[in-house]
């Protein structure tokens, strides 16, 4: 799992990668780390990552991928560094993608006392108090809307700034350009406070994201049922709110987000508002971990998500894991309204038992 580094506001998923990573270079004020992990994962037929492929054959299957990832940083003047993290993903080759695909390719100033400013792909300041329940090594994070846009939220075209630690005090900002397919524009940004860390750290954070999408135009649809996959078509407002109570790695963990998004009508053509909520409680010691977690998105009268994930691993040392996976769908999800019809999904229940290798 990527831990918060760098950015401790919105690029907070890259410590379990830099704990464990090579140093390549560091001499004079500047470093340069390689780092990264290996994977194997026996999926289930539901879990399989191309099981949405027209030529699928939904079997069982031993999938692999691999992140390779650097982390540079050189001192410019007394308390600025220039920072740059990229990371990027490949799968194999049975699996859904044999090509690279980035996830994190940033580039921007580190301060000692004013915070960090960075350029690039990355997550907007509203992950940072969604954050709390990003924690399972599959699965989880489903009940927002805040990856509707980008795969995993990363967006690219991304501006970030984060002021982190004052005194508990945490701050983050970010502008979105118009990098993605369907994004105008967008702004995000984060408050958050957390006492008593030495101890047992407790977090309340909140945040809140607009995005001006590109309409869509001469819809052959009737406008009070439009469908759920239309929602990256039309601007957006989201409201969000986290809390977490311990350690993930260490200990008693708990926590829970609530998202409520809103989307403007624009020519008729309107979605109902979602809301959204997940909680998680785990435990860890002595290199065992166990999650559990639900997670819920409801956008007026449709059930879109309704899953329990359950996690166990063994961490043998820094490097190496090994850990089991669940996916439990609650009953049917509402798919969909088109024309006053309902369609109805029945959700699958995912499995996997997976090997990963951190360097």
């Amino acid at each position: 799992m990527i831990k918060k580094t760098l950015l401790a506001a919105s690029i907070g998923l890259f410590s379990a990668s830099i704990a464990n990573a090579a140093v390549v270079y560091e001499k004079e004020n500047a470093s340069l780390n390689i780092g990264g992990r290996l994977a194997a994962n026996m999926n289930s037929v539901f879990a399989a990552k191309d099981y949405d492929k027209p030529d699928a054959n939904h079997k069982v299957k031993l999938e692999g991928d691999a992140r390779l990832n650097v982390d540079a940083s050189s001192t410019i003047y007394d308390g600025i560094k220039a920072k740059a993290f990229g990371e990027w993903e490949v799968s194999a080759e049975s699996g859904n993608n044999d090509h690279f695909a980035t996830r994190y390719a940033i580039v921007g100033f580190d301060t000692d006392f004013m915070g960090s400013l960075v350029f690039g792909q990355t997550e907007s300041a509203m992950y940072k108090p969604l954050s709390v329940t990003d924690v399972f090594i599959d699965w989880g994070f489903a009940g927002t809307t805040f990856g509707d846009l980008a795969d995993g939220g990363r967006q690219e075209g991304q501006i970030v700034y984060s002021l982190d630690d004052l005194n508990g005090f945490s701050f983050g900002a970010s502008y979105q350009t118009a990098s993605l397919n369907v994004v105008s524009s967008g702004a995000a940004f984060n408050a958050g406070y957390k006492f008593n860390e030495e101890v047992f750290p407790i977090y309340f954070g909140v945040g809140y994201d607009t995005y001006d999408m590109d309409y869509v135009h001469n819809l052959d649809i009737n406008p009070t049922n439009v469908a759920s996959e239309l929602a990256d078509k039309l601007s957006r407002d989201s409201f969000g709110f986290g809390f977490s109570a311990g350690d993930v790695e260490d200990g008693f963990y708990l926590a829970g987000i609530y998202q409520y998004s809103k989307y403007a009508k624009h020519n008729g053509l309107y979605l109902k508002d979602t809301n959204s909520y997940e909680v998680v409680a785990g435990y860890a010691v002595s290199g065992f971990g166990f999650l559990a977690g639900y997670e819920n998105r409801h956008q007026g009268n449709l059930t879109l998500v309704s899953d329990i994930v359950l996690e166990a691993k063994y961490n043998f040392n820094d490097n190496f894991l090994a850990y089991t996976e669940a996916q439990f769908a609650t009953g049917k999800t509402d798919d969909k309204i088109v024309d006053g019809e309902k369609y109805k999904v029945t959700g699958h229940d995912l499995f996997s038992v997976g090997l990963q290798y951190n360097f």
